[in-house]
């Protein structure tokens, strides 16, 4: 995981978090403010909890430490150690910490040893997930991980920050989240050396005890032996785990290469399905529209067809006589069995017979 913070080396009179393209920066500036308040960041430190077991014998006293300065040991504040407290572990303590544009806030949970203390967990939370909380204020359980990568436990914080355009001073109620939490690189260093000295400070006592009865000089050398053979399988187990890491990068990659491969097929192909449809379907649409045309055409030439053969009959048969009918010369009907032809253009009446209206009808 990445830092979505950019550090700053030095501060001017004027300094802010700000967002800029979905990231959360402290930017200095020479802007003189009418009214300048100093930044601070409230830690109450309630617990611990799944705590990995790095005792050998009976439970472990753990104990928060924590800073904005990995790099300065003495910047370091702790909380009072929970003795016998193994997995679970409570101190609901409060400490403030002036802030000055810092991106995260560094904590390492160890173990109380007469000697030295060891390592649990560490881990590196950024502040901007407090600032830009409501009130800024983030109640949360972030993760804290062994030097191997591994998860070591959680611990459960209060962080506050002071100073800011959305900070309340008055305390409110605050639902429980998982806060964001990363391993950087440059404070696994610190923590591994923490636990390379707790480890040669073991070695040492160890010899300082078995010397009383076996002798310094072999002990010392067995002793020096075993901690050169714990720190060769301890580079060898790092080397394993970067070889482990560059594995996985390299799956990843691949999955993610073949993933957009198979997606710009997929794609590709619901493309060319779709042309294809829309292909068939406009040769249906034609198809069908030359069907129609040709059926329209048809049916056409059939009522032409119709229509002069039916006009071929009347001419030639006549149709039967109406008393009420218009009537051209020339037209032929038939009255009574007969056929009976047009003299002159008239419109029929009732007393107009064909057989009677001689004038008017000459029998065919």
């Amino acid at each position: 995981m990445t830092n979505s913070f950019t550090e700053s080396s030095s501060f001017t009179a004027s300094s802010s978090y700000v967002e800029e393209n979905g990231e959360v920066i402290h930017r200095s500036t020479n802007f003189q403010s009418s009214h300048s308040q100093s930044t601070t960041l409230t830690i109450v430190a309630h617990g611990a909890s799944e705590l990995i077991n790095v005792e050998t014998m009976g439970k472990q006293d753990p104990f928060l430490q924590f800073s904005l300065d990995y790099t300065n040991a003495k910047s370091y504040q702790k909380t009072f150690t929970h003795k016998k407290a193994g997995a679970e572990a409570t101190w609901n303590q409060t400490f403030v910490l002036p802030l000055q544009g810092q991106p995260d806030l560094y904590i390492e949970v160890m173990d109380e040893e007469s000697t030295f203390a060891e390592v649990i967990g560490f881990a590196a939370i950024p502040i901007n997930q407090v600032v830009h909380a409501q009130g800024a204020t983030f109640n949360g359980i972030f993760e804290i991980f062994a030097v191997n990568g591994k998860r070591a436990g959680q611990v459960h914080l209060t962080l506050s920050a002071q100073g800011f355009p959305n900070s309340v001073t008055q305390s409110f109620e605050q639902q429980v989240i998982r806060g964001q939490s990363y391993i950087k690189e440059e404070h696994l260093k610190r923590v591994k050396s923490l636990r390379n000295k707790a480890l040669g400070t073991d070695i040492a006592m160890g010899v300082l005890g078995s010397a009383l009865a076996v002798g310094v000089g072999f002990l010392g050398k067995k002793t020096y032996s075993d901690h050169q053979k714990a720190e060769e399988e301890e580079a060898q187990k790092e080397a394993q785990e970067k070889e482990e890491e560059a594995r996985r990068v390299e799956e990843r990659e691949t999955f993610e290469r073949e993933k957009r491969e198979f997606e710009e097929q997929r794609v590709a192909a619901e493309t060319e399905r779709k042309q294809r449809e829309e292909r068939e379907e406009s040769h249906r649409v034609q198809q069908t529209n030359t069907r129609r045309q040709e059926s329209e055409s048809h049916n056409s030439s059939e009522r032409r067809e119709e229509s002069s053969s039916e006009h071929r009959e009347s001419s030639s048969n006549g149709k039967e006589w109406d008393p009420v009918g218009t009537y051209s010369t020339g037209d032929r009907v038939k009255y009574h069995g007969h056929t009976y032809i047009c003299l002159q253009g008239h419109s029929s009446n009732p007393t107009w017979k064909p057989d009677v209206a001689h004038s008017l009808w000459e029998s065919a």
